[in-house]
């Protein structure tokens, strides 16, 4: 497992909430998505569309924390 900075953890978190089952996949779709909107990979179009619109609650929290 990779472990990254809190703050990029909690994002993932959020993501998961939204788009994704598990850690797994959204980290699949975060990548793809990365390599999509930089050129480096032909998304396709449900995949283009994927968290535009979403913005993200600053004052959110996940577990207490």
């Amino acid at each position: 497992m990779t472990y990254l900075e809190e703050d990029s953890e909690r994002g993932i978190q959020l993501f998961m909430a939204e788009y994704a089952d598990n850690r797994e996949e959204a980290l699949r779709l975060m990548v793809r998505d990365l390599l999509g909107s930089h050129g480096y990979l032909a998304l396709t179009e449900d995949e283009s569309e994927l968290g535009k619109g979403m913005a993200i609650d600053d004052t959110a929290t996940l577990g207490g924390a």
